[in-house]
């Protein structure tokens, strides 16, 4: 090989290196600057997948709150029919059975005063 072919194939290798060099350069350059992009969008989603799942779990315990509720209400109206048609529905209450329910409705007040039925200046007897 003349030097002069060996020359012109060194110039043409450095000259490759160099713009691969340039080129890589420019990717990495790219990349550190699409970095706090990336990261940020990684948040946002986690961010997001978080939110989705608090609405989701959020939903399930008003679906069972809904449920109970829904159970309580037909067990009461069960319950309050009855009261209503049995034989004793209009019999007088024993007088130490209206003692304890009053009783009982006087701890009711004390522990939620904001119930309905509950009278704000009611002072226990």
């Amino acid at each position: 090989m003349s030097s002069r072919l060996t020359l012109a194939v060194a110039t043409a290798f450095i000259l490759l290196a160099v713009v691969v060099a340039i080129y890589w350069k420019g990717r990495h350059d790219d990349a550190a600057r699409a970095r706090p992009k990336i990261e940020a969008a990684q948040a946002k989603a986690a961010v997001a997948g978080l939110e989705t799942q608090g609405a989701k779990e959020s939903a399930q315990r008003v679906e069972v709150v809904v449920r109970q509720r829904d159970a309580a209400a037909a067990t009461v109206a069960q319950v309050t029919a009855k009261a209503l048609t049995s034989e004793d529905a209009d019999a007088p209450l024993d007088p130490d059975r209206a003692a304890r329910l009053r009783n009982a409705d006087r701890e009711l007040c004390l522990a939620g005063p904001e119930l309905v039925g509950c009278a704000t200046d009611r002072t226990p007897d």
